[in-house]
């Protein structure tokens, strides 16, 4: 008991000589600051510091304002360090929304732009198929037209070869025709030239006058130019097997006999005549 008071008049006498320290320090400061505030100024009085006798009483009213005080700024610090701390917290809080936020709507951005590029590759795609439908419908119309164009040339092909064909068919038929009237006119031609030169012939032997002598196997080859009408112009003879008289006769018959027959075909007619003179038999 006796160290327990002991103990507590040894506190209160340390808890006094810190109290009176203070409050030494106290004046000093202030007594300090005076000096200081009054250094500038010209003729300052300097009052000296009453010594007052601190009572126990003031003393512990002076600890207890300083504890106070000293309360009140731990309070107010940690009521700042609280608000601090809401504010450090809210903003935190903030900051993860904002940042929550800024994600959904980079997310909702992203998904816009997939849903546009796909909108864009599925207007690229239809454009592509539209693009190959369209080449291919040119496609097939440009073969339409060439195989049209191709059955037409082959079509017209086969019309100017059937028409050739009929062309030359009846440029054959037409030839053999005229051939065969050609044929017909020259064999025509031929026996009234044959028929005409007879004539002729039975003429100038019907005019001749036979030497005495002339054997049968008398044969001479004999020209005439006639002149239109059957004049005769001119007479020669080429081979002949009969003597110089049998020529002179037979010539002399040829002018007697003049004008000789015309042909019945007036298209036979010839200004040079040859045939053989052949009067056979007396």
């Amino acid at each position: 008991m006796k160290m327990i008071r002991r103990s507590g008049r040894g506190w209160a006498w340390t808890q006094s000589i810190l109290v009176h320290l203070f409050v030494l320090a106290l004046l000093f400061i202030g007594f300090r600051s005076a000096l200081t505030h009054g250094s500038g100024r010209p003729h300052a009085v300097i009052h000296p510091v009453e010594a007052r006798v601190v009572n126990g009483q003031a003393i512990e009213k002076a600890w207890k304002d300083y504890e106070a005080r000293k309360a009140a700024r731990a309070g107010a610090q940690k009521k700042r360090a609280q608000r601090l701390a809401q504010q450090a917290a809210q903003a935190r809080a903030e900051k993860r929304a904002q940042e929550a936020k800024l994600a959904a709507l980079k997310v909702a951005q992203a998904h816009a732009l997939a849903r546009q590029q796909a909108a864009v590759a599925r207007l690229e795609a239809q454009k592509k198929a539209q693009e190959r439908a369209i080449r291919a419908m040119a496609a097939r119309q440009t073969a339409a037209r060439l195989a049209e164009r191709e059955a037409a040339k082959a079509l017209a092909g086969l019309r100017a070869a059937r028409q050739r064909a009929q062309m030359l068919a009846r440029a054959r038929a037409l030839a053999r025709l005229k051939a065969r009237e050609a044929a017909a006119a020259s064999a025509r031609r031929a026996s009234a030239l044959a028929a005409w030169v007879a004539a002729i012939r039975d003429r100038v032997e019907n005019a001749w006058i036979r030497p005495p002598g002339v054997n049968s196997g008398l044969s001479c080859s004999l020209s005439v130019v006639l002149a239109v009408g059957g004049a005769v112009l001119n007479a020669q003879l080429g081979h002949c097997n009969g003597g110089a008289s049998v020529r002179q006769s037979i010539l002399a018959a040829v002018f007697r006999a003049s004008p000789l027959p015309m042909p019945a075909d007036p298209a036979v007619f010839s200004s040079h005549i040859t045939f053989v003179f052949h009067p056979g038999s007396p």
